[in-house]
């Protein structure tokens, strides 16, 4: 049920119809029934065992309830409780955990309040079907990787519209946690320069394929920082730009699949591979990096895949020499 903003800044509205006291704190989570529908958007409510007459901003229905949670009190004093789905940003209270965790219907432990949580106060709402989601995304990741170090990812992949599986959600991670891409394209461009400068023994045919190795790298170095340039005059005021951009890379990258962008990378560097007459290892090395899922690293480990290509067919050369 979408219910919208429910209330409009309550407690100047609401009157309670017997002389029973209303006890709210902020961050408790209570249930609204409505007992009896009035004109003019208004309705008689239950909550907490209270008769409340309310201003309703979403027309509900006879019967019907709600869990609203209770916000903090604003500049007039007043009280205000919003639908528990559209309240982000306030913890919820620990008395209030046990009865959201049932009606999601998941297990009341440590690690799924800690998860409700985290989700609420990102903003996420606390529907069956998103924290159900995570949920089994829990139980899909790597027991190595502790809630607090992917959950983060797991936020900005759904907030980008990522598929929630352990591939994507670590390229994710891996964007907004890792080193940057560039860094480690720059890095592996400085070696291949090092190695064709270095006045080591090198056949002809190896040195085209380091030299094709480097124009891949300058090209996928030159079009993640096009999409890094691009995300950063997306990213929303107010944001971390920095990690905004990254993660949205690692958004485009992962695609519907999470591992798109490493299998294009891989190809690529398999045709260079090809090219220069070592397409075995460097094919099958860059196919690995494409297998792997993770499509922050997908590019970085298709063109170290390539290199290593070029390294296994160079010392080929030399042990025939």
């Amino acid at each position: 049920m979408n219910i919208g903003g429910l209330f409009r800044g309550m407690m100047g509205d609401v009157q309670a119809s017997e002389p029973k006291s209303l006890e709210l704190k902020t961050g408790q989570v209570v249930r609204g029934v409505v007992l009896q529908v009035l004109p003019e958007q208004e309705a008689l409510m239950n909550i907490g065992g209270v008769q409340v007459r309310a201003k309703l901003e979403t027309p509900l229905k006879q019967g019907q309830s709600t869990m609203l949670q209770v916000q903090p009190e604003s500049a007039n004093g007043q009280v205000n409780l919003k639908p528990l789905e559209s309240s982000g940003g306030v913890q919820i209270a620990d008395s209030s955990l046990p009865d959201v965790i049932k009606s999601l219907a998941i297990s009341d432990t440590p690690a799924n309040r800690q998860l409700v949580q985290a989700l609420h106060q990102a903003g996420i709402a606390l529907t069956k079907e998103n924290v159900q989601a995570f949920v089994q995304l829990a139980g899909q990741m790597p027991a190595s990787i502790p809630l607090e170090d992917w959950l983060p990812a797991g936020i900005v992949a759904i907030q980008k519209g990522v598929p929630l599986t352990p591939e994507a959600v670590l390229s994710v991670k891996q964007a907004i946690q890792g080193q940057p891409i560039h860094e480690t394209l720059t890095r592996l461009e400085d070696a291949i320069e090092r190695e064709l400068g270095g006045g080591k023994p090198m056949t002809p045919d190896s040195r085209a394929l380091l030299e094709g190795v480097k124009a891949l790298v300058q090209q996928v170095r030159a079009a993640s920082a096009q999409l890094l340039a691009q995300a950063e005059v997306e990213t929303p005021l107010g944001t971390n730009a920095g990690a905004g951009a990254q993660s949205g890379v690692a958004a485009m990258a992962a695609g519907a699949s999470g591992s798109a962008g490493a299998g294009a990378q891989a190809s690529v560097a398999a045709t260079a591979a090809g090219a220069s007459g070592s397409a075995g290892a460097g094919a099958q090395a860059s196919g690995a990096a494409g297998a792997s899922g993770s499509a922050g690293a997908g590019a970085q480990a298709s063109v170290a895949a390539t290199a290593a290509g070029a390294s296994g067919a160079r010392e080929q050369e030399r042990r025939r020499a």
